[in-house]
């Protein structure tokens, strides 16, 4: 029995994955596939990764091989998010094409085109779907305690619900609860216009009239500095 588990341990693949992070940074990162997950990895799938000390951000997998990175030691992909590939080897390319033409990084490119529900990230914030009605008694464990989270406080970041279960990765658990409708997420929109503002003064249209111009000047003949800047204004 033991040399027939040594032998099937042998017969393993220890796989890498390139990944895409949906972040402003300059390369791809390298990260281990776990052998229980050597199946279910594919390019074009989303992965969980800790980007950081401790960040989890959804990953696109560019890549797949069997050569661990030389600078550093591979962290290993946290959960396949998905059945079949989320993005294809053709959309892959014209991501890399867009980064080259316009001088970007390819994350960038990937922020741009997927749409939140489908890079969450550690800071993403979760709320509930107010305008769907759910059977509460129909969810599972964990997904009944995010929700009675999220009653008593109306938004969480995906970081506070993984401590609220106690566990490292919540992706797959919130990715059912969007699926059923059940979740949102609440997209933070910061104005960063800053309209321009400049201040005007008016003479009162009461002083327009020259009998309570006269009466106006003899009241500022104590305040020689006012009435020179009335005098400059009416000029």
């Amino acid at each position: 029995m033991l040399e027939f588990a040594e032998a099937q341990h042998a017969d393993r693949k220890t796989l890498f994955v390139e990944v895409i992070l949906p972040l402003a940074i300059a390369k791809n990162y390298t990260y281990r596939v776990p052998f229980e997950m050597n199946d279910a990895v594919a390019t074009g799938k989303r992965v969980v990764v800790q980007f950081g000390k401790s960040k989890l951000y959804t990953a696109i997998v560019l890549s797949i091989g069997d050569q661990a990175p030389e600078k550093y030691e591979a962290k290993y992909i946290l959960e396949v998010l998905d059945d079949r590939p989320l993005v294809t080897p053709k959309q892959l390319q014209l991501w890399q094409w867009i980064a080259e033409y316009y001088m970007c990084h390819i994350g960038e490119v990937m922020q741009a085109a997927l749409p939140s529900v489908l890079k969450l990230a550690s800071e993403t914030k979760i709320v509930l779907n107010k305008g769907f009605e759910y059977d509460k008694t129909q969810l599972h464990d964990k997904e009944f305690l995010i929700a009675e989270a999220l009653d008593l406080q109306p938004e969480l970041t995906i970081s506070d619900i993984a401590k609220l279960l106690g566990q490292k990765t919540v992706m797959p658990i919130l990715k059912g609860m969007f699926e059923k409708n059940i979740i949102l997420i609440s997209e933070e929109v910061s104005d960063r216009y800053k309209p321009r503002r400049r201040t005007f003064i008016t003479l009162n249209p009461l002083y327009r009239d020259p009998d309570n111009m006269r009466e106006l000047m003899n009241i500022l003949e104590r305040a020689p500095k006012q009435a020179d800047a009335l005098l400059g204004y009416i000029k």
